[in-house]
């Protein structure tokens, strides 16, 4: 029996099936036994039942009695204290014999004891609990819901076919309560069941538009020179496009302040840089001081978006048509988008990733075909944080790899739809929710034009580590408003920073960049940035 794994789930976690736990019966489930965590527990007592508690993309592991919460401490030891919000987060990685792996959210960038990225949840042989297993027999576990007093194992319905939930770093776009479900389900066939294509894509839609709430972002910037007296600061962040179907940009601005963050010393201008808009700031240095700081301001409304059936005598609404100049732009090939070289364009053929002539005479649709490629790209690459896309992010490197991150897929899902004749546009920016020192919540994501429809929404890197329920649809042709763009496009080309004759380029402008004319080094630099979001009240 298949089960989901959603909020409120009781469940026991069993590591070994054929071994007498302490109550003398078949099973080692996990449990907390006179305040200590064991993993020899029985299956008849309360104090083996977990449940899950769902947190944006990831989940939460409770005692049964709210008292106790599973984690993985700094030490990558297992206990029982830990942060729901932080070292309490998990999420489930299936794998092809019907178990899963439990996978730190929290610790993902570190390696576990088989050296590979992500620690897990685990039984060493002696039965001792460890917060540092790999994806192997040690950190593998049965997950057995708990009803009216009787369970059921998860298990596969067919073992042919399997798939991995890597870790995000951004939150799910949609959804904050995620469904999970085993890696075994029949996900290759739904490549390939254009009946269900058809009957998911196959009528006319047309885009809703839905007001989310209006946000005041601000980027706070940080940057210490110990080593170089300044006597020019230039600052350079993009101007926020405006209006879009997810966005209106009611203000933006860029200023700096001396090293006290106090005192404002320069306020942006609007430049042009190529196609691209964006905001520059210069500052005269100050004697003796080393250190400025930089606030990137942006209040937006920010709408959802999601496409509808049109039904039989409702009216279409109308959709502005792209001009020959748009179309020409959101078709093109660029340093990244480079569909126009052979090993790409073969790749294409092996894979039939063409759009199809069907058994009825009939080629598949815009939206079919883009939700074909959608789940091409989903099941057949895997997720990896930005540190880890070693190859590059151009859609050559990405079928190479066989993984990147948002920007990568985002790339690559849209040089398959601009060589067969379909616009694409980047969109380049952060989550409209607050981050960390360490969690910037930048992210990429995109959207693909339908005459008579207009732009539809992609996002394939949530797609892979956060939709685990067919028809995998939850980041395919909605967009949830909680995203602001920065810019569209790769590339921002010719930006004038004031203080090199040679202009720059910039792939992916998320952030603040500074440029400096002085004396020195820059030994012993420090940076640091803040992302803030705040909802306006009504």
């Amino acid at each position: 029996m298949t089960v989901q794994l959603k909020d409120d789930l009781n469940f026991r976690l069993r590591s070994k099936k054929a071994l007498k736990n302490k109550e003398g019966t078949d099973g080692w489930f996990l449990g907390v036994y006179d305040d200590g965590l064991i993993s020899n527990g029985g299956s008849k007592t309360d104090k083996t039942i977990w449940v899950l508690k769902s947190v944006q993309s990831s989940f939460n592991i409770i005692s049964k009695d709210g008292n106790y919460c599973l984690g993985i401490d700094d030490g990558l030891n297992m206990i029982t204290n830990a942060d729901p919000n932080g070292n309490g987060l998990f999420i489930f990685d299936w794998q092809p014999n019907g178990r899963v792996c439990i996978q730190s959210v929290f610790h993902a960038s570190k390696k576990n004891r088989t050296g590979k990225f992500g620690p897990h949840l685990g039984v060493d042989p002696q039965g001792g609990l460890i917060g540092n297993a790999g994806t192997g027999e040690w950190g593998q576990w049965d997950i057995v819901p708990v009803s009216e007093g009787n369970t059921t194992t998860v298990s596969h319905s067919s073992p042919d076919t399997t798939s991995s939930s890597k870790p995000s770093t951004s939150p799910s776009s949609n959804d904050n309560k995620p469904t999970i479900v085993p890696s075994a389900h029949p996900s290759i066939k739904l490549l390939t069941d254009f009946a269900k294509h058809r009957e998911l894509w196959g009528e006319q839609f047309y885009v809703e538009q839905k007001f989310t709430k209006t946000v005041d972002a601000k980027l706070k910037f940080m940057v210490r020179l110990p080593n170089l007296n300044v006597k020019k600061w230039s600052v350079i962040a993009c101007a926020p496009p405006s209006p879009l179907q997810t966005q209106m940009i009611k203000k933006a601005s860029l200023t700096i302040y001396d090293n006290t963050g106090n005192n404002e010393i320069a306020k942006g201008q609007l430049m042009q840089a190529g196609s691209h808009y964006v905001m520059r700031a210069m500052a005269k240095g100050i004697p003796k001081q080393h250190k400025i700081y930089a606030h990137y301001d942006i209040e937006a409304d920010l709408y959802s978006i999601s496409l509808k059936k049109i039904v039989p005598g409702q009216f279409m609404p109308m959709v502005q048509p792209l001009n020959p100049q748009e179309r020409a732009y959101y078709l093109q090939t660029t340093n990244f988008i480079n569909y126009n070289q052979p090993q790409f364009q073969q790749w294409i053929r092996d894979n039939q990733l063409h759009p199809m002539l069907l058994t009825d005479g009939t080629v598949e649709s815009v939206l079919c075909y883009a939700y074909r490629v959608f789940l091409f790209i989903k099941l057949h690459f895997d997720y990896v944080l930005a540190k880890d896309v070693l190859s590059g992010r151009k859609a050559t490197d990405t079928i190479a790899a066989k993984k990147s991150d948002c920007g990568g897929f985002s790339i690559l899902y849209s040089s398959i739809l601009r060589m067969h004749g379909i616009p694409t546009r980047i969109l380049i920016g952060r989550w409209a929710l607050s981050g960390t020192a360490d969690k910037q919540k930048v992210h990429v994501v995109g959207e693909f034009y339908v005459d008579g429809c207009g732009w539809v929404p992609f996002d394939p890197a949530c797609a892979i580590t956060a939709d685990k329920t067919e028809p995998f649809t939850k980041f395919f042709a909605q967009n949830s408003g909680e995203f602001i763009t920065m810019h569209i496009e790769t590339g921002i080309h010719g930006i004038d920073n004031g203080v090199e004759s040679k202009h720059q380029t910039i792939d992916f402008l998320q952030s603040i960049c500074y440029w400096v004319d002085g004396e020195g080094n820059f030994n012993n630099q420090e940076s640091e940035s803040l992302w803030t979001v705040t909802p306006q009240q009504k």
